[in-house]
């Protein structure tokens, strides 16, 4: 047993504990063993087949070449001939006897010299040849080399054995350099090539003048090309060409230290002595040339995309992209929301994956994971906080939406068709109605600070009567002011009287409003309307948006209350919801020498009846289904309270301080005692007496409280200590 365990390697008879991390490292040394090993066999093997045909064509050139190194015996019988021919001829002509002189036997090669041309030509071709051989010797060692480290490696059965020989034997790789060597190795055959070209030059340059200088100007070409592609990959690592003489080029330059490289800032950066190092860092390296090459790519992968199945995948990776920290991703995303291409553009794309969920054509489970999926998605996109310089933008008054009007109806139709969609409905609708409110807020503030800028140093500042002659007084031009005030009171009279800020309504009414005030505010700037009015109209729409973005947290908080759970991601949707709402605004007026000034901060005033569902879902809110457990997390809670700085009504105050006060017993936050002394101070002086207001409290809390339907509880999920 014990010579069995020494021969297959094993362990004798205890396991080693290190077999897992082995087995790991093993996992991963494996496989680039077998993708290099793969790599040099392909490259020896392309090595080889050249090699050999292009030995036999040098070795066949050679054959006729290297006669021209003897002397011709043709050349010197034609010589004797011709001699013979004049001896006759001499006798004839003189009719002597004939004379026999000594002459060198033509035979005789004593005197003979080649000449340099077939010198030069078999220099090169015998080089050529040596160098061609040489290459094929070369990577035929190669390939034994390669097998030979690959048994090796699997050569014991145990992992940290086989672990520890593949180490060995790599550290053996790294210090003797066989990787540059095989580099190297198909040098020899360009080499051998340029060679035989130029042996080919010199063996026509006997023969014939015209058919020399053309294979010379090949030449000269190949080698001008060569030199080429050599240098370009240094100068530019993203260049395709390569070859051998590239990585000797760029340490050469590294060693004389004349690259310099930097980083988006314009520091420079250490270079690294490795070609292929420093290209890897130029491909991931931050900065916009990245960012361009990434949308590329994907613009790439989702025009190809071209069926629902391939696409969904994508879209299953966009929530957790936008979450993440990364500005390079969050900006792709961005980039491919606004991408003129409507193949590319995502909220098309995505919607249109949602509308076959409810077309009744697809699996019931498939369509569920799909509209979940893509609504998610669309959520994630609604949410996508890119900062964009709208000041810098030359066109303000046409600033896209991430998705159309029908965005509503679909994910209605959606919840409808699936109704396990219906968390993820409320969450995305939510989020899509504030993203639009928030636009349509950046498109006022770039109004605002135009006009002020405009009324800060424009003609009417320095004499306003100097531009009246030019004033348009046109129809259309004098009853803009007017038609825009209507149209601002029937915004008003919808956002009180909407019962549901996440359907389209709304929007295209505040969209019509927006719009008349970016054309009045553009006539002004041009000089064709004077109007006194225009930055009052400003602070009004933004004062309704606000109004608008406490509407619709109330009713996200409403349809939370009434869900049998949560909606997805319930609590970032309504802290993003809080934080978006301006509970006073502070404009900018400009004083008589024409300077900017904030005016003082002004209370945005809402409606009794939304104050009044804030107090009633505040108090169902704090409402225990178990003795430790609210209707909502203990964090959803907070933001509620921090809702009721928005009471105004002295008897809805009353009613919440109230509510705080029985929540604060069993919460171990101080959110609810923080925020009931805010609240007393905005309780009128007449009842500020402790106990008229203990006595007036308990009656409102008892005779006050509104009736309302059962419902089912929200999942216990935030607990807190009684104290």
């Amino acid at each position: 047993m014990e010579e069995r365990s020494k021969m297959d390697g094993s362990p004798n008879r205890f396991t080693d504990p290190s077999v897992n991390l082995w087995s790991t490292y093993l996992s991963l040394s494996e496989k680039d063993n077998k993708v290099r090993a793969q790599n040099w066999k392909s490259n020896m093997d392309t090595l080889l087949i050249f090699a050999g045909l292009f030995s036999a064509s040098v070795t066949a050139f050679i054959i006729e070449s290297y006669k021209t190194l003897n002397p011709d015996p043709n050349n010197a019988s034609i010589l004797l001939l011709a001699r013979i021919s004049q001896q006759l001829e001499s006798i004839i002509n003189n009719g002597s006897q004939l004379m026999i002189t000594s002459h060198s036997n033509p035979l005789q090669g004593d005197n003979f010299s080649p000449p340099t041309s077939a010198l030069v030509c078999n220099y090169l071709w015998f080089l050529s040849l040596s160098f061609s051989l040489m290459c094929a010797l070369s990577a035929t060692l190669v390939e034994q080399w390669t097998r030979r480290y690959l048994q090796a490696t699997i050569s014991r059965p145990a992992p940290q054995d086989r672990a520890r020989i593949g180490a060995f034997l790599y550290q053996g790789i790294k210090v003797y350099r066989m990787s540059a060597i095989v580099e190297i190795i198909p040098m020899l055959l360009h080499i051998s090539l340029f060679f035989f070209f130029a042996g080919l030059v010199a063996f026509l340059a006997p023969l014939n003048t015209g058919l020399e200088y053309i294979i010379l100007s090949i030449l000269i070409g190949s080698c001008g090309l060569y030199i080429l592609v050599s240098v370009l990959p240094v100068l530019d690592l993203s260049c395709p060409f390569w070859t051998p003489l590239s990585k000797n080029i760029w340490y050469t330059l590294y060693k004389l230290q004349a690259i310099q490289r930097t980083d988006a800032n314009g520091n420079q950066t250490p270079v690294p002595s490795q070609m292929s190092e420093a290209r890897e860092n130029d491909a991931i390296q931050i900065g916009r040339a990245r960012d361009e090459r990434d949308l590329s790519a994907i613009c790439w992968t989702i025009r190809s995309q071209r069926e629902d199945h391939e696409f969904e995948p994508f879209v299953e990776v966009i929530p957790s992209v936008v979450s993440g920290r990364e500005y390079s991703s969050r900006w792709l995303i961005n980039a491919l929301l606004d991408h003129p291409d409507p193949t590319i553009r995502l909220g098309g794309r995505i919607t249109k994956l949602l509308a076959t969920c409810t077309m009744g054509t697809m699996d019931k489970v498939a369509a569920e994971r799909r509209a979940i999926t893509c609504v998610r998605s669309i959520r994630s996109l609604a949410v996508l906080n890119f900062p964009k310089s709208l000041l810098s933008s030359e066109d303000v008054w046409t600033l896209d939406r991430k998705f159309n009007a029908g965005i509503f109806d679909l994910l209605y139709i959606t919840q409808n068709s699936i109704p396990a969609t219906s968390g993820h409905v409320l969450s995305a609708s939510v989020a899509i109605a504030r993203g639009w409110l928030d636009m349509y807020g950046d498109r006022i503030t770039v109004l605002e600070d135009k006009l002020l800028g405009f009324l800060t140093s424009g003609p009417f500042l320095e004499n306003p009567h100097h531009n009246r002659s030019h004033l348009d007084t046109s129809t259309e031009a004098a009853s803009r002011p007017s038609v825009f005030q209507s149209r601002l009171l029937t915004l008003q009279k919808t956002l009180v009287q909407t019962t549901s800020f996440t359907t389209a309504p709304p929007y295209e009414l505040l969209e019509t409003v927006v719009r008349d005030l970016e054309r009045t505010i553009h006539l002004e700037l041009k000089g064709r309307v004077q109007n006194a009015n225009a930055l009052r109209h400003v602070d009004l729409l933004q004062e309704h948006l606000s109004q608008a973005g406490f509407y619709l947290t109330i009713e996200f908080i409403g349809k939370t209350l009434e869900s049998n759970s949560l909606p997805h991601e319930a609590l970032h949707t309504l802290r993003r919801c809080f934080l978006r709402i301006n509970f006073q605004l502070s404009s900018q007026k400009i004083a008589s020498d024409g300077q900017r000034y904030l005016s003082r901060p002004r209370v945005v005033v809402f409606t009794k009846e939304s104050q009044d569902r804030l107090v009633a879902y505040l108090e169902e809110a704090v409402e225990f289904t178990s003795p430790d457990h609210a209707r909502l997390p203990e964090s959803m809670i907070n933001i509620i309270i921090n809702l009721t700085q928005a009471l105004s009504d002295p008897t809805l105050i009353l009613k919440a301080i109230n509510v705080l006060e029985n929540y604060s017993r069993w919460s171990s936050d101080d959110t609810a005692t923080v925020t009931i002394d805010a609240l007393q101070k905005k309780v009128p002086i007449e009842y500020h007496s402790r106990k008229s207001l203990k006595l007036f409290t308990s009656h409102v809390y008892s005779q006050a409280k509104p009736d309302r339907p059962t419902r089912k509880m929200a999942p216990q999920i935030a607990t807190w200590g009684r104290t």
